[in-house]
């Protein structure tokens, strides 16, 4: 390579290092050709292009040694200098380059240095970027982006230099489309093998057996006897493991005695006592499951894993009340407010804990970017004070302690109560830290009155926002803002509504499919005439999948998530949007966007029009009916309106008297 060659590149490596540096978010520096990291640098002494066995030195490298993620950069001053044809040319094609430097971080190459180096750079996160051209001429440069998967060198389809939140998005998601994968086969499993079981029993049980299966010395004997054991044994050993365990973690023996008076059963169903069922799940659980946990990452897992166990069962659906909120909501909550080190987040329908989990990961988050002391006990702090839950399910209540067990803390503030009654009053009232942030994914169709006790979403909302002193977040079906009037009135009279985010119909598939939106409180201050950003997110970016629920296999939520935070914290330059309104409301007026949102004649066609009309038509049938929160399609609707003599000729009549009579 000639000088004024390497001339021309430095100065190309020099603007693409301040274009990195001015443009996108990195916690750590960038070095232009030279790092310090001895390990890295020991495997880099050997990568010279000319493979002499001597160094090589990717023009641009950056590492994050507590996150792990390492990414070099090679570049090119011309885009003919970007891939040769045969990709075989390191030292003349940024491409070919950059794929012989990832090579050396293949499983394959580790494999022979020393064991120091490989144990360092296990789970790192490796990327590699192609780049030729000039950074600031939209035009007049190209970018390729690759990682290093065990022994591949996968090109990820990424044509521009990511955050460094992006990258780890994308790695996290490349995980979890492989845990969802094993998740969801274990649980099919899991529940095959229990199929002969009423499946209320089975989450009981599941948990019953996590805990037994939990890596403390007190649950040593158990965990490492029960192959041995015959079912008899087993099932004699299983309460007195889960109490010995719980006791251990500090859990009130009251709590403990929920879990084991509901396993009952497990001493008298023939199919759990005359077969090996139990073992086999133990293994199962042990051998597939419970390693996924180890896993470094802020998804819950063990959430997922409930999730996808209960989706088996045939428990968690609308029609049922029970609808678990997604993992990457839970997390949207926790960014939709700021969140102190000293917040106390509660959730009155825990569930499995998902929020309380995310509510947990920001809060850790905040004390490890902070310069406060001590800490690791404010971490611990945070595990055992900060953290408040009720559930009215013992089943959901059993599998949310044994969540929080696994996550380290068997001292959370759960509590197996209804929200509504006089023992959880008196549980808020006796605690030394109240809870400042609620969050909340209500039971879904309750009704306030004797023969289904369960309160309406819009209840759970009032008793939450009292019970917190900073804010309160929400996700409920759409009825929940535009019915009960008086309900909302009084809310509004105490707490300010700062924004409401409709989100896209099929968020809880294939669980349910039911229209939701998000609405974010300030609490303890009345509403007045405040203005209020309503939103219409109309796509998250998830895909649906046979197996495996909705996942993010195309890694566009991050970005959406971005622009969504962006655009709600900034609402007067965006008012010009058709999904977004920033509109003052007062007591009397509804809490979603169709009721406030302006008709965009720019785009409008008598296609558009008529379809406009129709799903309005259809909008305003379903409202009349009482339909609007049901999950039915398209079949049953038809059904229902011949039932009660809609059809179109009619719809369109009575449309059309209204419309004369306006």
């Amino acid at each position: 390579m000639s000088k004024n060659t390497r001339k021309n590149e430095a100065k190309t490596d020099i603007s693409l290092f301040n274009f990195i540096k001015e443009n996108r978010l990195y916690s750590n520096e960038w070095n232009v050709r030279k790092q310090t990291n001895e390990y890295i640098q020991e495997i880099l002494d050997k990568t010279s292009k000319k493979e002499t066995g001597r160094n090589g030195y990717p023009d641009l490298i950056y590492i994050n040694e507590n996150k792990k993620l390492l990414i070099l950069v090679e570049n090119k001053d011309h885009i003919k200098d970007h891939v040769s044809k045969n990709e075989d040319k390191p030292a003349d094609f940024a491409v070919d380059g950059i794929k012989h430097y990832l090579s050396f971080f293949t499983d394959k190459k580790l494999s022979n240095e020393k064991e120091t180096i490989k144990k360092y750079l296990k789970n790192w996160k490796i990327i590699g970027v192609a780049f030729s051209g000039d950074i600031n001429d939209e035009y007049n440069h190209r970018l390729d982006t690759y990682i290093v998967k065990e022994n591949e060198i996968q090109n990820i389809n990424k044509n521009e230099i990511l955050d460094e939140n992006d990258y780890f998005a994308y790695f996290e998601n490349i995980d979890l489309e492989k845990i969802s994968n094993d998740i969801s086969r274990s649980s099919s499993e899991i529940n095959r093998l229990l199929r002969n079981l009423d499946s209320q029993k089975r989450p009981i049980l599941l948990s019953a057996l996590m805990i037994c299966l939990y890596p403390k010395d007190s649950g040593a004997d158990f965990k490492n006897s029960y192959s041995s054991w015959n079912t008899q044994t087993i099932i004699r050993n299983i309460p007195t493991t889960i109490s010995d365990i719980l006791e251990s973690e500090k859990i009130d023996k009251s709590k403990i005695e929920v879990l084991t008076n509901e396993l009952t059963f497990i001493k008298t169903d023939t199919d759990l006592t005359s077969t090996d069922i139990l073992k086999d799940i133990l293994k199962e659980l042990e051998e597939r499951v419970i390693p996924l946990f180890d896993k470094k990452t802020s998804y819950d897992i063990i959430g997922k894993f409930y999730e996808e166990f209960l989706r088996y069962a045939g428990i968690t659906n609308v029609k049922k009340g029970i609808v678990l909120t997604p993992n990457h909501i839970t997390t949207l909550f926790t960014e939709l407010i700021d969140i102190k080190t000293n917040d106390v987040i509660f959730d009155p329908a825990c569930g499995t804990g998902a929020f309380l989990i995310a509510g947990m990961n920001k809060l850790i988050s905040e004390i490890e970017k902070s310069n406060l002391p001590d800490k690791n006990q404010r971490i611990k702090n945070i595990k055992t004070k900060q953290l408040i839950g009720f559930e009215k399910s013992s089943t959901m209540y059993s599998l949310a302690i044994s969540n929080m067990l696994f996550r380290g803390d068997g001292k959370s503030q759960i509590f197996n109560e209804d929200f509504f009654s006089t023992n959880a009053s008196d549980v808020l009232d006796k605690l030394q830290n109240k809870p400042t942030i609620g969050f909340v994914n209500p039971p879904y169709g309750g009704k306030d009155n004797e023969t289904n006790p369960t309160k309406k979403e819009i209840q759970f909302l009032e008793k939450m926002l009292d019970s917190c002193s900073r804010y309160g977040i929400i996700i409920a079906p759409l009825s929940t803002y535009f019915k009960d009037d008086v309900d909302r009135n009084r809310i509004l009279a105490k707490h300010t509504l700062k924004y409401v985010i409709n989100m896209q119909s099929d968020l809880f598939q294939p669980n349910a499919s039911t229209h939701t939106a998000i609405a974010v409180f300030e609490t303890n201050k009345p509403h007045n005439k405040s203005k209020v950003v309503f939103y219409d997110l109309k796509d998250d970016g998830f895909v649906l999948s046979k197996n495996k629920g909705r996942t993010d296999v195309l890694n566009k939520w991050n970005n959406i998530k971005k622009e969504l935070l962006k655009k709600i914290t900034n609402p007067k330059e965006n008012e010009d949007l058709i999904n977004l309104v920033y509109k003052e409301i007062t007591g009397n007026d509804e809490w979603i966007i169709q009721a406030h949102s302006k008709t965009n004649y720019k785009n409008l066609s008598e296609k558009v029009f008529e379809k406009s009309i129709k799903e309005y038509v259809i909008f305003s049938t379903k409202l009349k009916l009482n339909l609007i929160d049901k999950d039915i399609d398209e079949i049953t609707l038809l059904e229902i309106l011949n039932e009660n003599n809609v059809s179109a000729k009619n719809i369109l009549n009575n449309y059309g008297e209204d419309y004369e009579n306006k």
